[in-house]
Formats: structure tokens, C-alpha cells, sequence
């Protein structure tokens, strides 16, 4: 099994690259829960381009080949600190604002509360992944419940990656 994509797509056409992208995972007939885990990580991840980075577009590079998966998301947005300065969320560094959304805090109205990056996180764990965040002068790389934490050249917009097996997942158990 071997799949390969990798495309600009800008949000208004997003639906239409979403529904191409899950034909052609779901003919693939991946193990139980992981073709669910995929579509999930790359809605949550657009989503957050579309809500939070302030651009029009984001690239998705997928591969799947030899039992692997390589997910990436990225945009050339404002970034997380930015984004939670503009919401009145103090935010001291880029670290900082990695650790806020990975436990979940949103920038979204209480109403609205958002959950993308700690449930990916959590999935990834799950499935024994690697999980590698980028933005602003920090890259955290979440692997085994931990965060090893690296400081960069700076950086514009965010980067998610997603490094995992393919193998057999209980979604619907760990995404509740």
C-alpha cells in the first residue's frame, strides 16, 4: 500500500480536497480506527489554519507507504503566540503557547471550546507516534507522553507534523 499527496489547498477549497482525500484513504482499507485517526488529525489540523493562522491556505503533505504514515500541516500564519496574544490570552514564549494548546486551551469562545491539538496529541500517543510541533522560535517533539523542546531560527506560521505505524486503533474510544 502506498499513497502519496502533497498540495497547496486554500480554504475555500478545502471540502473538495477533504472528500479526495478520504476516498482514497478509506480504498486503502487500513487497519481498524486509523483511517478515522487520519481524517480527524488533518479536519483538526485545517481547522485550526482556517480559525486561528489568519492566511487563506495551507499545505498537506500525507504518505503513506511501508507500514508508516507521515502527516504534515502547514501554514504561514501568525503563529500560536499570536494567535492567543490576539484573544487576550498572555502568552510569555512560543514554548508556552505549544504547552496551551497541547493541554487543550482555546482560543475559541468557552461555548466553542476546542480540543484539535491535545486530541491529536492524544491519539498519536495512543498509536505510539511521534507528534512534532513548529512555530515561532520553538519545536516540540511529543513522543511517549513527553515534550523535548528545541529553540530555532524564527519561524512563520506553524508546522504540524505526524510521524506513526499503521496499525489498529480504538478512535471512538480514545477520541471521547
Amino acid at each position: 500500500m502506498k499513497f502519496e499527496y502533497q498540495k497547496i489547498v486554500f480554504i475555500r477549497n478545502f471540502d473538495k480536497e477533504f472528500e479526495f482525500l478520504t476516498q482514497s484513504i478509506r480504498e486503502m482499507h487500513l487497519p481498524s480506527g486509523f483511517s478515522d485517526f487520519i481524517l480527524y488529525a488533518i479536519s483538526e489540523l485545517f481547522a485550526n489554519i482556517k480559525e486561528h493562522a489568519q492566511v487563506n491556505k495551507g499545505l498537506i503533505t500525507l504518505q503513506i507507504k511501508n507500514r508508516k504514515c507521515y502527516l504534515k500541516i502547514k501554514d504561514e500564519g501568525i503563529g500560536l503566540k499570536k494567535s492567543y496574544l490576539k484573544k487576550g490570552i498572555f502568552v510569555k514564549d512560543d514554548f508556552s503557547a505549544i504547552e496551551f494548546a497541547l493541554s487543550g486551551l482555546s482560543t475559541k469562545s468557552p461555548q466553542e471550546r476546542g480540543f484539535g491539538l491535545y486530541s491529536v496529541k492524544k491519539l498519536t500517543n495512543a498509536i505510539k507516534g511521534t507528534l512534532i510541533i513548529t512555530t515561532g522560535t520553538a519545536k516540540a517533539i511529543i513522543q511517549k507522553n513527553k515534550i523535548n523542546f528545541k529553540t530555532i531560527s524564527p519561524f512563520k506560521g506553524t508546522i504540524i507534523e505526524i510521524n506513526t505505524p499503521i496499525k489498529k486503533l480504538d478512535f471512538y474510544q480514545l477520541i471521547t
